[in-house]
C-alpha cells in the first residue's frame, strides 16, 4: 500500500508508542465529538463512523488502538498532544492500524468519512496468541480476492477486491467486522447449497461469526476491508 509523506509523518505523530494497557489522558473520541458515532458494538469490536464537512473541528481526544479505514477523500489539521501539528491526507481504501492516538482535528478540505474499528483484546494489552487457521481460510483458498493489508498480535486486516462475475470457491472466516467501500450484490452459496443475496453499499459495517461460503459477484464493484480481532477467532 503506498502512502505519501504526509500521511507518514501525521501518524509519526498521531500515534502514541505507549503500551494498550496505559490509560489515555484525553476523553473518548466518541464521548466528546458528536461526528464520532457508534454503529456496531459486540465483546470484540466497537465501531464508529466519523463523518465531517470542510471547517468541522474535533477536540481533543483519544482512541483505544483501532483499525482506521477511509472512505472519503479529507486534508486534516491534525492538534497533537505535544502542542505540534501535522497534516494529514485521507483517501479512500486507505487502511492504519493505530495505538492509543490523541490528537484533535480541523478539516481543511474534502469531507471525511472514516470508519474506526476498535479493538478490544488490544485494548485490553493481552495478545491472544497464534490463531490456528484451517486450509479452508479465505486467504488461502483465494489469495486473488482476499489480500492482506496489516497484520499483528490482535488483528488480521485485509481487503477483497472484485468485479462482477467474479466467483470465489468455498471458504471460511473466523469472526470479522466487514466494512464495504462500493456498492455491490452477490450472491452466497452455503456449505449445505442454500444461497442468499447480500446488498452492500458504501460504508456498511457486519459483523459475522464464522462465516462459509462461496459468492458470485453479480453487479457492482466489490471492496471491502475485513477486520479479524484475534481475540474473537481464540475463542
Amino acid at each position: 500500500m503506498k502512502h505519501t509523506v504526509g500521511i507518514v509523518l501525521a501518524l509519526v505523530f498521531a500515534a502514541s508508542a505507549a503500551p494498550a494497557v496505559v490509560a489515555q489522558s484525553a476523553p473518548d473520541a466518541v464521548a466528546v465529538d458528536p461526528t464520532h458515532n457508534v454503529v456496531l458494538e459486540n465483546d470484540h469490536v466497537r465501531v464508529y463512523q466519523a463523518l465531517a464537512a470542510p471547517g468541522a473541528r474535533s477536540p481533543m481526544h483519544s482512541h483505544r488502538p483501532f483499525v482506521f479505514v477511509g472512505l472519503g477523500r479529507a486534508r486534516l489539521r491534525m492538534g497533537l498532544s505535544d502542542g505540534s501539528s501535522a497534516i494529514m491526507d485521507i483517501h479512500p481504501g486507505q487502511v492504519m492500524w493505530l495505538e492509543n492516538a490523541q490528537h484533535s482535528w480541523e478539516l481543511l478540505a474534502g469531507n471525511a468519512h472514516v470508519i474506526g474499528v476498535e479493538v478490544k483484546g488490544a485494548a485490553r494489552g493481552a495478545a491472544p496468541g497464534p490463531v490456528a487457521r484451517p486450509a479452508t481460510d479465505a486467504v488461502t483458498v483465494d489469495p486473488a480476492h482476499h489480500h492482506v493489508v496489516i497484520e499483528n498480535d490482535h488483528v488480521r486486516v485485509y481487503d477483497v477486491l472484485a468485479s462482477a462475475g467474479d466467483r470465489s470457491p468455498m471458504h471460511s472466516h473466523p469472526p470479522l467486522a466487514i466494512v464495504s467501500h462500493e456498492t455491490a450484490r452477490v450472491r452466497l452459496t452455503m456449505p449445505d447449497g442454500s444461497k442468499a443475496m447480500l446488498d452492500l453499499h458504501p460504508g456498511q459495517v457486519l459483523w459475522l461469526e464464522n462465516p462459509a461460503h462461496s459468492w458470485e459477484l453479480l453487479s457492482g464493484q466489490l471492496r471491502l476491508t475485513v477486520v479479524e480481532p484475534k481475540a474473537a477467532a481464540a475463542k
